[in-house]
């Protein structure tokens, strides 16, 4: 059974190592990643900086001005007691 027009040989192409691309990573020319929801213990500081360069990214400064933001899960307990009290009955 063939597809017309197609064949494993023709989509095959040599690229010489170069590829297009439209999109840059991120992190090049001055850009930074930012968290889709920000940590509590950062609004402080990512509020400063919001205000200085204009409140953008408005995502991220909203999160922080709203309170939209996460804690961190306290620490599991290194040493659980092994025995627990016993019930009274």
């Amino acid at each position: 059974m063939s597809i017309p027009g197609f064949s494993a040989e023709v989509s095959v192409y040599n690229s010489n190592g170069h590829y297009r691309s439209a999109r840059h990573s991120p992190g090049s020319a001055g850009q930074e990643i930012v968290p889709a929801i920000p940590a509590c213990r950062n609004c402080d500081y990512i509020l400063d900086n919001c205000e200085k360069h204009g409140w953008r990214p408005r995502a991220l400064c909203a999160a922080c001005a709203f309170g939209n933001c996460y804690e961190d899960p306290p620490m599991p307990n290194p040493f659980p007691d092994p025995f627990p009290p016993l019930p009274r009955f």
